[in-house]
């Protein structure tokens, strides 16, 4: 095992994925935030730098797939790791890399003078047993939000804990474009967030919270100083976030109707991407977007039939949602919205029926992707019971192939002609 001694100086290769387009930053947003934490902080003897692997590359259009020799990516990973004489390699682990980092730490590892190695991101689920089992050459494993681990790396990895959760205080955390960690320039897309974790729980969701936590991030001071630059550098679009923009509770629809607010007072052209729960609309939230043209609300509408969304502990009834969709579509707020499909208990018939309606009330951007079961989800554990088959797509995530009333391919299709 690598290994940290009290007072060393941290030398750290932070390894993730992205699918980079031509317009974003090549770090991602969350890894850009932990080495914000790290250099910021003044806790820390060292440096931070960040590995990248763009997936975009190995997308082939000709195969409308991925097509990854990860045995081969891994080995090189591993050597520009090891060439780098870092001490600390600390990956971002998500379902689409797992199958890649799993081999890369496992080349690692095998290594006589190999690097601690850390595993942090949404795939570190489960007690550290199970961890081990997963990842048999990690050393240390960060549960959750990571800013305030890595704001104090050493510290934590010189410690006895080999399993760690410890929220920072979100509020207090700096922004990584103010600080210069994120460059950005004119025509640019960026990221930006409001708030963090979500009340629902939908059995499918990767991001699903068992606490049902939701935390604010930063202040109103500083979102205003991070519209203020984006506004400066001519972003293009800047997208929110937030797993879900439209919380109605007091202080959380006080933050969102401020950002608002304050994108049409600063006078910014920048198209702004909101994540909508349709049953949660008000007319406070409807009457603000209809005033401004570059809002775009990015509506996750998944299924319209209610033993479906039953089914997936979607939560709201449907003809609640019909009838705020409805709405929206009214006041023609611009609206992108994504379906699933080859979800429990659905056939063809009720995905066709979906896809009329929401064309029948006029919205253009409509897109549907099959079903993808991730570990950490209630659905990992009861799709069988559901009668879906699955097989690992080329990224190694599962995905639904299959259902009882043997019509997947005619949803396969159906999605495929929008």
């Amino acid at each position: 095992m690598g290994k940290i001694l009290p007072g060393k100086s941290l030398n750290v290769m932070l390894v993730a994925t992205n699918f980079c387009r031509p317009d974003e930053a090549r770090v991602p947003y969350g890894v850009s935030c932990l080495t914000n934490a790290f250099k910021t902080s003044g806790k820390n003897s060292g440096a931070i730098r960040t590995l990248v692997i763009d997936l975009n590359r190995f997308y082939q259009t000709g195969r409308g797939d991925f097509r990854i020799k990860y045995g081969k990516l891994a080995k090189k990973i591993a050597t520009l790791i090891l060439r780098s004489n870092c001490n600390v390699a600390a990956f971002s682990t998500f379902a689409w890399s797992d199958r890649l980092f799993s081999k890369t730490i496992a080349i690692l590892s095998r290594h006589k003078k190999h690097p601690l190695i850390v595993v942090g991101g949404p795939m570190v689920i489960g007690t550290l047993g199970e961890l081990r089992k997963r990842y048999p050459g990690a050393d240390f494993f960060i549960e959750s939000y990571g800013e305030k681990v890595f704001a104090d790396f050493g510290v934590y990895l010189c410690g006895k804990e080999r399993l760690v959760k410890d929220l920072p205080a979100f509020e207090t955390l700096s922004s990584p474009y103010l600080d210069g960690e994120i460059p950005v320039s004119r025509s640019q897309s960026v990221r930006m967030e409001l708030r963090r974790g979500c009340l629902f729980h939908c059995a499918f969701c990767r991001h699903r919270n068992l606490e049902k936590k939701v935390f604010c991030i930063g202040c109103r001071r500083t979102h205003v100083q991070e519209l203020e630059f984006f506004k400066a550098r001519g972003v293009r679009k800047i997208n929110v976030l937030d797993p879900f923009f439209n919380d109605r509770r007091k202080d959380f629809k006080a933050l969102s109707m401020n950002f608002l607010s304050d994108v049409r007072r600063l006078g910014l052209d920048a198209e702004i991407s909101l994540q909508i729960r349709p049953e949660m609309l008000d007319e406070d939230y409807l009457d603000e977007a209809q005033k401004m043209p570059n809002v775009i609300f990015e509506i996750g509408v998944q299924s319209l039939g209610d033993e479906v969304c039953a089914a997936i502990d979607r939560g709201a009834k449907n003809a609640v949602v019909l009838k705020k969709l409805s709405e929206v579509a009214c006041r023609k707020i611009r609206t992108e919205i994504t379906l699933i499909y080859g979800l429990p208990k659905q056939t063809a018939t009720a995905f066709r029926r979906d896809l009329e309606t929401l064309c029948n009330m006029g919205f253009e951007k409509v897109s549907a992707f099959p079903l993808q079961v991730y570990p950490g989800t209630k659905l990992y554990e009861t799709y069988r019971d559901f009668g879906l088959e699955v097989k690992e797509n080329a990224l190694g995530i599962l995905q639904v192939c299959g259902n009882p009333s043997g019509d997947f391919s005619e949803m396969e299709m159906l999605a495929s002609t929008l």
